[in-house]
């Protein structure tokens, strides 16, 4: 996702300076972005370097890619905060071009490794739009787990960086 940050990050044309409401609007979508990405770490257990499973509970309940939806966000997000959102169709289509190779890709590799499970998922989760979640009272989750999930996505939270130093510079 490095082309749109770095082209949100340079671009000065056509901003919308002094909109009200700028940093409260992009903040919510790039820290409901992050939340997301945290709360499907906890389940994803890839980066945590945790015994991995099909990740089916937490926010994979509700879609089969809350980590690329998060993303979504976190991009939408940035670009209100760089004062560019006529760039968010741009951006977030980019993203679900990119994004839709790599879960094609992802997905064969999900059926070969756990065949019927992921068959058995994917019909009853959607790729991308959330379904009505169902109470998981198994997993509330500690307060360490929940750090430690935030703990690896520190650089979502550096982000903000980005149209503060673009606003300083220009």
């Amino acid at each position: 996702m490095v082309p749109p940050i770095v082209l949100l990050f340079f671009w000065q044309r056509w901003e919308w300076e002094y909109m009200s409401g700028v940093w409260s609007v992009g903040l919510l979508l790039l820290l409901s972005g992050t939340g997301l990405r945290v709360w499907s770490q906890r389940y994803l257990k890839y980066r945590l370097r945790e015994e991995r499973a099909l990740a089916t509970g937490g926010p994979y309940a509700t879609m089969r890619n809350p980590v690329y939806v998060g993303n979504v966000l976190i991009l939408a997000g940035l670009c209100v905060l760089c004062e560019l959102p006529w760039m968010i169709p741009l951006v977030c289509g980019w993203a679900l071009l990119v994004y839709d190779c790599a879960i094609r890709f992802e997905e064969g590799r999900l059926m070969k490794h756990y065949g019927d499970a992921y068959t058995a998922y994917r019909q009853r989760t959607h790729r991308w739009w959330p379904r009505i979640p169902t109470a998981d009272p198994s997993n509330p989750g500690t307060l360490a787990s929940w750090l430690r999930a935030a703990s690896v996505e520190w650089q979502c939270l550096l982000l903000p960086a980005i149209p503060l130093i673009k606003e300083y510079l220009y």
